[in-house]
Order: C-alpha cells, then structure tokens, then sequence
C-alpha cells in the first residue's frame, strides 16, 4: 500500500504499524509517499516511469527516529533500493534495506540496518549485479520514460 502525503500518512499510522520500518520518498514533483513494504517500491517507480519523474529523497522511519538515506544529486542517474536480509549459522539473522546511487554504471550502495536506522556497511556493485525492477532512473536520464 502507497500512502500520498504526510497528512495521510498519520492518519493511517496505527499501533501496530509503529514497529514498522517505514519508507518516505519524495519525488520530483514534490509529491510524497510512504510504504512499509518493500516490494511496494515498484510502485513508485511505475509513477515515475508513467509520470516521467525522478526520485528526490528517500527516508527511512521506525516510530519518531527518521534518517534520509538518499537525496538526488547531480551525479546520480539512479536510485536503487532493494530489502535484503543477512544471517550467520549459529546466530539471528538481520534486516536491513539496501540503498544504492548508481553512477557511471557503479551502484554505491549502503546497507541501512533495521529498525534501528543505522549504517552497517557500504560497498560497490556493477550495475549487471543488482535488480534492475529496483532501479528508479532519475528522468532527466531519459531511462524512466516509456517508449
């Protein structure tokens, strides 16, 4: 489920889904929305695609700790985000989201731990490695418009 705009948005932040990680994007047109579930981003990027759009900024929420994890910059042809998980025989595994910059055909990609909102680790990727269902172009790229 998208939910558009903060006013939405808090009107239906129940109790039960305080203890989701919740996901705000804003795009290009100065629309914001709010999703907690990951595979809900392909929606986003369907709106940027119809709408010839791009991604501005992307946060993270868990309860009232937010933390921008990505905003658009000049040298970004791309946003990248996929919910990945990670795990150790013998111990818990962990949650995180996965953000990505793509540049020059490299993804800079961050691994947001959740629900705690905290960097575990960074590293690159080769564009040919990561989904491209996952890749918003910022429209300026020409790559989100539908031909």
């Amino acid at each position: 489920m998208i939910i558009e705009g903060n006013d939405a948005f808090l009107e239906n932040f129940k109790d039960d889904e305080r203890n989701h990680t919740w996901v705000k994007v804003k795009l290009s047109n100065g629309k914001l929305y709010h999703f907690r579930v990951a595979k809900t981003w392909t929606g986003i990027k369907s709106i940027c695609e119809k709408k010839n759009l791009s991604v501005e900024s992307v946060d993270l929420q868990f309860k009232s700790h937010v933390e921008n994890v990505y905003t658009r910059s000049q040298d970004s042809e791309a946003v990248y985000l996929v919910r990945s998980v990670m795990g150790q025989i013998g111990s818990s595994s962990r949650d995180y989201y996965t953000i990505g910059r793509l540049k020059k055909e490299v993804v800079h990609k961050s691994m947001w731990l959740t629900p705690e909102i905290i960097v575990d680790q960074t590293y690159e990727d080769e564009l040919e490695n990561c989904f491209e269902e996952a890749m918003i172009y910022n429209h300026d790229k020409g790559k989100n418009r539908k031909e």
